[in-house]
């Protein structure tokens, strides 16, 4: 099937960002729907894109990835603390470090036999450290005002960081949809045994999805620090939640096999518009957690009936 701009596993996504965006409208419409808000939605939807493309991509291949903060916070300090020599030398050398980290995971998962979520667990707690030591545990500036244009600027009415996330989403989806490889990753998503036995190099498609996930999670590092024009330690502190329920709410599975680049979109989208609604309205950041953690349960316990109702209207189609 082609998955290039499917919508089908989309739709809860795209119902759960429309009753978001009706219920703020309808309570915080006077502040929410303003066109200055709508942007800081877009913008910050924008800057946590990539990084849950990245996710999804793992999350399709049947794994998952943990160290995508850690990653993205790793990225924002190497483009600012970098810039000394040259923003794009430090814009590359934080890109090279994603990939780096994602090649890693691949190798922990695929030679190591380590399964993704402890491995990525680990590797986040390395990132971690590297990160407190490059720092020293202080915030760093960055010195090349030039550089805030990719994630704090807007062409018109539509920021920056928006217009390259809708470029990479459009370029993922066609490598999902539309080549071998990405087919491949389904193919072993949904079944690895199988995949396996169709001759698909199973390891090296994993190897790939860890990478996008390692580089997508580094292009939002270096978008995010564009946009403050400094990185700190805090920064990526929830993003594996963030990462995992957005792609979960976009259609993806913890089984693996599902989930399209569109849906992650919306799924991200969802939760951008739901943190700015609960913003306005002054909900407590401590319940604004709660409430996307349960969401995350919730979205976890759906896909686990679905994929029990469908196991067994098929038992009783073979029976």
């Amino acid at each position: 099937m082609n998955r290039t701009f499917h919508f089908g596993g989309d739709q809860t996504a795209a119902v759960i960002a429309v009753v978001i965006f009706a219920t703020f409208a309808t309570t915080a419409g006077e502040y929410f729907l303003t066109l200055r808000n709508l942007e800081n939605v877009a913008r910050q939807v924008s800057l946590d894109a990539p990084l849950v493309f990245g996710q999804a991509i793992v999350l399709i291949a049947g794994g998952i990835d943990i160290s995508v903060g850690a990653t993205m916070a790793m990225a924002a300090a190497l483009a600012i603390g970098l810039q000394e020599n040259g923003t794009l030398t430090a814009v590359i050398a934080a890109l090279t470090f994603g990939a780096l980290v994602g090649a890693f995971n691949g190798l922990l998962v695929t030679r190591g036999g380590i399964v993704p979520f402890v491995a990525t667990l680990g590797t986040m707690s390395v990132v971690r450290g590297l990160l407190l030591t490059y720092t020293g545990q202080q915030p760093l500036s960055g010195t090349d005002d030039a550089f805030v244009f990719w994630g704090g600027d807007s062409i018109g009415i539509f920021p920056v960081p928006l217009i390259l996330s809708l470029v990479i989403l459009i370029g993922l989806s066609l490598f999902l949809g539309r080549t071998r490889a990405g087919r491949n990753i389904y193919a072993i998503g949904g079944n690895r045994e199988a995949a396996y036995l169709a001759g698909i190099a199973v390891k090296r498609f994993e190897m790939l999805a860890f990478v996008l996930s390692g580089t997508l999670a580094a292009v939002s590092g270096v978008l995010l620090a564009s946009r403050l024009n400094s990185a700190t330690v805090q920064l990526g502190n929830d993003t594996a939640l963030l990462s995992i329920s957005a792609a979960l709410i976009g259609g993806a599975s913890l089984l693996g096999g599902r989930g399209t680049i569109v849906g992650a979109f919306l799924g991200v989208l969802a939760l951008g518009m739901l943190t700015n609604g609960m913003n306005l309205l002054g909900v407590h950041t401590y319940f604004q957690i709660a409430t996307k953690a349960t969401i995350l349960i919730a979205v976890v316990a759906i896909d686990a009936l679905s994929r029990t109702m469908a196991r067994r209207r098929l038992a009783m189609a073979a029976a």
